[in-house]
Protein backbone atom coordinates (compact mmCIF):
# COMPACT_ATOMS: atom_id res chain seq x y z
CA UNK A 1 0.00 0.00 0.00
CA UNK A 2 3.00 2.41 0.56
CA UNK A 3 4.32 1.67 -2.80
CA UNK A 4 0.94 2.71 -4.27
CA UNK A 5 0.91 6.17 -2.31
CA UNK A 6 4.52 6.74 -3.93
CA UNK A 7 3.33 6.04 -7.25
CA UNK A 8 0.33 8.08 -6.84
CA UNK A 9 2.33 11.30 -5.66
CA UNK A 10 4.94 10.36 -8.40
CA UNK A 11 2.71 10.26 -11.08
CA UNK A 12 0.39 13.99 -9.69
CA UNK A 13 3.93 15.57 -9.38
CA UNK A 14 4.94 14.13 -12.88
CA UNK A 15 1.64 15.59 -14.31
CA UNK A 16 1.84 19.22 -12.80
CA UNK A 17 5.10 19.67 -14.17
CA UNK A 18 4.13 18.53 -17.17
CA UNK A 19 1.25 21.25 -17.36
CA UNK A 20 3.76 24.13 -15.80
CA UNK A 21 4.68 26.55 -18.35
CA UNK A 22 8.13 26.34 -19.82
CA UNK A 23 10.92 28.50 -18.04
CA UNK A 24 13.33 28.48 -20.78
CA UNK A 25 14.50 32.06 -21.75
CA UNK A 26 12.77 33.34 -24.58
CA UNK A 27 15.20 34.55 -27.19
CA UNK A 28 16.85 38.39 -27.62
CA UNK A 29 14.54 40.93 -28.93
CA UNK A 30 16.08 42.38 -31.74
CA UNK A 31 17.35 46.06 -30.99
CA UNK A 32 15.31 48.37 -31.53
CA UNK A 33 16.17 50.26 -34.78
CA UNK A 34 15.30 54.15 -32.96
CA UNK A 35 17.24 53.60 -30.37
CA UNK A 36 20.77 53.08 -32.21
CA UNK A 37 23.78 54.32 -31.60
CA UNK A 38 24.30 57.40 -34.13
CA UNK A 39 27.98 56.44 -34.92
CA UNK A 40 26.61 53.04 -35.98
CA UNK A 41 24.32 54.32 -38.62
CA UNK A 42 25.60 53.24 -41.91
CA UNK A 43 26.39 57.17 -43.57
CA UNK A 44 24.01 58.13 -46.73
CA UNK A 45 26.49 56.95 -49.93
CA UNK A 46 28.31 54.35 -48.62
CA UNK A 47 29.51 52.19 -46.02
CA UNK A 48 33.10 54.00 -43.99
CA UNK A 49 34.77 52.94 -40.56
CA UNK A 50 32.06 54.15 -37.48
CA UNK A 51 33.36 57.64 -36.26
CA UNK A 52 35.91 57.68 -39.02
CA UNK A 53 34.17 60.50 -41.47
CA UNK A 54 36.89 59.30 -44.16
CA UNK A 55 39.78 60.57 -42.36
CA UNK A 56 43.32 59.40 -43.66
CA UNK A 57 45.62 57.42 -41.28
CA UNK A 58 47.87 60.66 -40.55
CA UNK A 59 44.59 62.72 -39.69
CA UNK A 60 43.26 59.80 -37.06
CA UNK A 61 47.07 59.89 -35.98
CA UNK A 62 47.07 63.79 -34.77
CA UNK A 63 43.73 63.34 -33.47
CA UNK A 64 44.87 60.79 -31.29
CA UNK A 65 48.04 63.05 -30.19
CA UNK A 66 45.47 66.25 -29.72
CA UNK A 67 43.16 64.16 -27.65
CA UNK A 68 46.41 63.12 -25.63
CA UNK A 69 47.16 66.29 -25.28
CA UNK A 70 44.20 67.54 -23.58
CA UNK A 71 44.45 64.26 -20.98
CA UNK A 72 42.26 61.41 -22.86
CA UNK A 73 43.33 58.23 -23.26
CA UNK A 74 42.45 57.49 -27.51
CA UNK A 75 44.60 54.49 -27.41
CA UNK A 76 48.21 54.52 -29.38
CA UNK A 77 48.70 57.12 -32.08
CA UNK A 78 49.00 54.39 -34.81
CA UNK A 79 46.28 55.85 -37.54
CA UNK A 80 43.44 52.97 -36.47
CA UNK A 81 40.19 54.65 -35.37
CA UNK A 82 38.64 52.22 -32.50
CA UNK A 83 36.14 52.16 -29.65
CA UNK A 84 38.60 54.16 -27.37
CA UNK A 85 39.39 56.69 -29.81
CA UNK A 86 35.43 56.79 -30.22
CA UNK A 87 34.99 57.01 -26.86
CA UNK A 88 37.93 59.62 -25.90
CA UNK A 89 36.55 61.66 -28.61
CA UNK A 90 32.45 61.68 -26.63
CA UNK A 91 34.61 63.02 -23.69
CA UNK A 92 36.27 65.51 -25.03
CA UNK A 93 32.67 66.32 -27.10
CA UNK A 94 31.22 66.60 -23.66
CA UNK A 95 33.67 68.52 -21.93
CA UNK A 96 33.76 71.23 -24.98
CA UNK A 97 29.91 71.01 -24.98
CA UNK A 98 29.65 69.78 -28.51
CA UNK A 99 27.41 66.86 -29.38
CA UNK A 100 28.74 63.86 -28.45
CA UNK A 101 28.85 61.82 -30.88
CA UNK A 102 32.18 60.04 -30.46
CA UNK A 103 32.67 61.57 -34.84
CA UNK A 104 35.53 63.87 -35.53
CA UNK A 105 33.62 66.66 -37.27
CA UNK A 106 34.54 70.14 -38.11
CA UNK A 107 33.79 72.00 -35.05
CA UNK A 108 35.86 69.25 -33.02
CA UNK A 109 38.46 69.28 -34.94
CA UNK A 110 38.33 73.11 -34.66
CA UNK A 111 38.28 72.72 -30.83
CA UNK A 112 41.15 70.44 -31.19
CA UNK A 113 43.17 72.78 -32.97
CA UNK A 114 43.65 70.06 -35.78
CA UNK A 115 43.38 70.40 -39.44
CA UNK A 116 40.57 68.10 -41.08
CA UNK A 117 39.98 67.34 -44.59
CA UNK A 118 42.92 69.11 -46.40
CA UNK A 119 42.13 72.21 -43.99
CA UNK A 120 45.15 74.23 -42.84
CA UNK A 121 46.00 74.33 -39.20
Amino acid sequence: MKHIGLIAGALILSAALAAAPSTAQDPPARPDPKRTIPERMEPPGGSQQPGRANLSPEEIKNAKEALRAKGLNPGPPDGTWDNRTRQALREFQEANQLPATGTLDAKTAEKLGIPLGGQKG
